[in-house]
């Protein structure tokens, strides 16, 4: 198991002031395939102990459900605690939603719903310092070790290391996906077959032809603009989407965990009382 002490440079005379590497860029660079597990919940045990099964990265929302950001710091340093990355789905809103994530020293932000070119470049000029975007600088949080980072090193390693995924959830936003594959902000476009198949009025249906369609052009343009191709996809799916070209799979949920093992408990003990 990799801790997050074994990636400090033992050369330096105060190793921990350095910036954290992302795992998901670290494996995904070595030609693998990363691995997400989600936390629907908002507890930091659940958190750590998802990290203790050693994926690359858990994913947090803000989008849907009760976390806020206290919450959300908790489950990142224990993330942190064991080498792996945390990915944060923003609520939509103004430029402090977006920031305060990094800020926190979450590994990446999962931006949802992202509508058209237009939407798409002003995400980008929150979210990246110049000469990418247009972010404000402060370096006395989580991320730039409360001022203890060099500045140029840690508006440099934001910019590097600190990932920006684009959710792909509706088929209008495909009429600029091109133009937003080839932005350099843009470090992983995300496909949302829920969401997209939502809107598309076949709610569900994953095997749909459009859904297919929209499903490998995502992994095409994200491979061709040498990005990460991010979704949803567990062991009964992962290799049809990994040989489309996704490097990037969430493969499993907290909820769908707890919510199976108790209902497979009940029932087993069911049948021993029936």
């Amino acid at each position: 198991m990799t801790r997050y002490d074994d990636n400090i440079n033992n050369n330096s005379t105060k190793p921990f002031h350095t910036f954290r590497k992302s795992r998901v860029k670290r494996t995904v660079d070595q030609g693998k395939v990363a691995t997400i597990l989600k936390c629907n919940t908002s507890d930091t045990k659940v958190a750590e102990i998802f990290a203790l099964a050693q994926p690359d990265a858990i994913w947090l929302c803000m989008e849907h459900g009760s976390l806020d950001y206290g919450q959300a710091e908790n489950q990142i340093n224990a993330a942190k605690i064991y080498d792996v990355d945390s990915l944060l789905r923003v609520n939509r809103g103004g430029y402090s939603n977006y920031i305060r994530g990094f800020e926190l020293d979450c590994t990446g932000l999962i931006i949802p719903q992202i509508k058209n070119f237009a939407d798409a470049k002003e995400i980008e000029e929150f979210t990246k310092f110049p000469p990418i975007g247009k972010r404000g600088l402060d370096g006395g949080n989580n991320d730039g070790k409360y001022t203890k980072l060099d500045m140029n090193e840690y508006l440099k390693q934001s910019n590097e290391e600190r990932l920006v995924i684009y959710q792909v959830e509706t088929p209008e936003v495909l009429n600029d996906i091109e133009a937003i594959a080839e932005m350099e902000g843009v470090d992983a476009l995300f496909f949302g077959p829920g969401d997209y198949s939502l809107s598309l009025g076949v709610p569900g249906q994953m095997d749909h032809p459009e859904v297919v369609s929209a499903r490998k052009l995502v992994a095409d343009l994200a491979r061709k603009n040498n990005k990460i191709a991010a979704i949803p996809g567990g062991p009964a799916v992962a290799k049809t989407y990994i040989d489309m070209g996704y490097n990037l799979l969430n493969i499993g949920a907290d909820v769908v965990a707890l919510a199976d093992y108790a209902e497979n408990l009940v029932n087993e003990f069911g049948k021993i009382n029936s």
